[in-house]
């Protein structure tokens, strides 16, 4: 079986998807459901929190469409949090050397790659060129220092955070958020990608 149920009952190909199965107010309601870190968080940040974060922080139109979008795919792939898939390719390794890890990470970014590109083209975007890219890669550090700031517990000074080696310093956002309520989260990421996301702009709906 390699389909999943959406929330509104229709599947989801997940080895072949497609951008006719894409529907945007089914995917915000997915993001605002969606916690991070597995919910290790002394409240809860679901991923479409963190997209309204980011979304906060982003310098400009250009970057915010490419935003909204960059974990679009966790809603049909789940949020693998970055210390699992450093652990998950660790094990690899230590089981069966650095050639088979590489396979899993090259199937991992390839099942993502592949629901990227029909998410982006429902949505009427073309893939990020490398300068915003990396604009997008800043604003997901930055929303993560907020996050840090705003919903976690300090851990001990020894155990640092990736984000506390990097040069300069990665600043959380001026805004100090609170947890949202999923259905405010939602209606939120509908109104922003109905703003932001060009097929919206011309028409396409949300659902």
């Amino acid at each position: 079986m390699t389909w999943m149920p959406s929330c509104n009952g229709l599947p989801i190909e997940l080895a072949t998807p497609s951008a006719l199965q894409v529907d945007f107010a089914e995917i915000a309601h997915a993001l605002s459901h969606l916690n991070r870190s597995s919910g290790n968080a002394m409240t809860p940040v679901s991923v479409g929190l963190h997209t309204l974060i980011g979304l906060d922080l982003c310098p400009t139109a250009a970057v915010r469409a490419h935003w909204l979008l960059h974990d679009c795919h966790e809603v049909r792939l789940g949020d693998v949090t970055s210390p699992m898939k450093e652990a998950t390719r660790w094990i690899a390794v230590d089981l069966f050397g650095p050639d088979v890890a590489d396979r899993l990470d090259d199937v991992r970014r390839e099942l993502e790659a592949r629901h990227d590109a029909v998410i982006y083209a429902a949505a009427g975007l073309s893939r990020p060129d490398a300068l915003t890219a990396q604009a997008v890669k800043l604003v997901d550090l930055r929303a993560l220092a907020t996050e840090r700031r705003d919903f976690y517990r300090r851990g001990p000074a020894a155990r640092p955070w990736a984000i506390d080696a990097m040069a300069p310093p990665i600043q959380p956002g001026p805004k100090v958020w609170r947890w949202l309520p999923p259905a405010e989260v939602t209606e939120r990421l509908i109104a922003a990608f109905r703003t932001h996301l060009p097929a919206l702009q011309r028409g396409r709906r949300a659902s």
